[in-house]
Formats: C-alpha cells, structure tokens, sequence
C-alpha cells in the first residue's frame, strides 16, 4: 500500500515545476531575491542603525539574520501563496476530483522545502568562509522548521476558503505579516529591547520559534528541549483548526471559484 497518494505526488510535482521551473530565470530569481533581501537587512540594521548583538550571539549579524529571517520567509510565503492556491487552480479543482486541501498543502509543502534548502546552503556558505554557526542545527532545527510547517498550513488552510469568499483577504495579508515581521526578534536579539516592552515581542508566538533557531544555530543548547514538543503541538493545533475551517467551508467555494 502507497503511503503517499500517487495523484498527490503528480500534484506536488507540478507546484514545484510551477514554482522552480516557470520560467528561463525562475531558479535564479529563487536564490537572489532571499539573497538581495537578506543583503538589505544586514546593510540597515548592522551598518546603518548599527544593531549590536549580545556576545552569546556571535560576531555575525549575518548568520545571526539568517537563521531566523529564513524560516520567515518559508512561512510569510506559504501563508501568501496558500491564500491565493485555491482561486489559481480554481479551473483543476472544478473540472477533477482533486481533494481542495491538497491546493494549500502542496503549496506550503513546496515553500518550505524550498526554503529550507535554501537555508542550509546558506549554513554551509557561512561555515566555509569562518563564521561560527552550528552546522549540524541543519539537522537539529527540524522539529522547528516542521512545527512552523504546520502552523503555516493550518493558516493557509483557512485563508485560502476565506479569500475565495472574501477577495480582500490576500491583499490584507502582506502589510500584517510585515509587522508581525518587526513583532519577531528577526533583525534584532530580544534582549536588547527594554524590559518593559518585551511582553509586545513575546506576544507574538513566532518569537519562540525564531528564539529557538537561533539557539540551535548559534548560543545552543542544541539537544532537544521542552520548548520544541510545545512547538510542536502548537503547530499541530493551528493546522487542526484551520483543516477543520477548511473543510466546513470548501464543499461551498466551487460556485465562487
């Protein structure tokens, strides 16, 4: 018996083909855009407001960055993609039999393997020029990669029924994670904002996650902790609401499709 559904493998194919191979300069763009935008953080925050880290941390704001700014990525785009995934296949889903929570899931599947890819070459470029950054985080930041994977379904799920209904949903999407961006110790480590203002950090759960990259990369400890299976369910009990969202709403998007 298959483990993965064969139509699901063909699908997934196909998102990736979409994604890596859509055009002549696709591939290429897919590693300069992340690339030119990690350039441009690193450039304002460490030469122009001139960011310090705490020692812990390491001399290299641009590893510093890194390992946190790419898991934000995979999710802002996952979360992006998936709230538009059901209208750009909305002529496949309407003329097959393709189960609707396979659109979302592919999406986010394919961002996030990309993504963590993308990451790991990263690791490794730092490694092999000095910077001292735990290359076997590679590895051990997994449990964190898939508990934002989940959470990023989770929202995909939702947002992608929402904005068939709502055409304005995607559209909202972008100005929020940008500040959820800046509500996330991404360009900056928690310990330099003053106490009083930590809670506004904190209140945004990704922090957490970001916190803990930057642990198994760079301050440690790297052996599993009680902060990833809270991670963990955390993700998992995101992705269940939204799955549940999804499949009240889903059977009524196709006159809307």
């Amino acid at each position: 018996m298959k483990l993965i559904n064969p139509l699901f493998v063909a699908f997934l194919e196909r998102e990736f083909k979409n994604r890596f191979l859509g055009g002549v300069l696709s591939p290429v763009w897919w590693v300069v855009q992340p690339l030119l935008q990690l350039s441009v953080y690193a450039l304002v925050f460490s030469v122009f407001l001139k960011i310090q880290l705490p020692e812990k941390y390491g001399t290299s704001y641009l590893a510093f960055l890194a390992v946190g700014l790419w898991p934000w990525l995979a999710f802002t785009e996952s979360v992006t993609r998936g709230a538009g995934s059901l209208l750009a296949q909305g002529a496949l889903i309407t003329k097959t039999q393709l189960p609707r929570a396979w659109v979302p899931l592919a999406t986010v599947t394919v961002s996030f393997s990309l993504h963590f890819v993308a990451l790991a070459v990263i690791v490794l470029m730092l490694k092999v020029f000095g910077v001292a950054i735990n290359g076997w985080a590679i590895v051990t930041s997994v449990p964190t990669w898939f508990a934002l994977y989940l959470a990023a379904l989770g929202v995909a799920w939702f947002v992608s029924v929402a904005h068939v209904l709502i055409r304005d949903v995607e559209s909202m999407l972008a100005p929020l994670l940008f500040l959820m961006t800046f509500l996330a110790p991404i360009q900056y480590a928690i310990e330099i904002i003053p106490e009083k203002f930590r809670g506004y950090v904190y209140a945004n759960p990704f922090t957490f996650a970001i916190e803990r990259m930057h642990q198994l990369f760079l301050t440690g400890p790297v052996t599993p902790a009680w902060i990833d299976l809270a991670l963990l369910l955390g993700g998992a009990l995101v992705a269940f609401l939204g799955y549940f969202v999804f499949k009240r709403v889903a059977p009524h998007v196709d006159d809307y499709l």
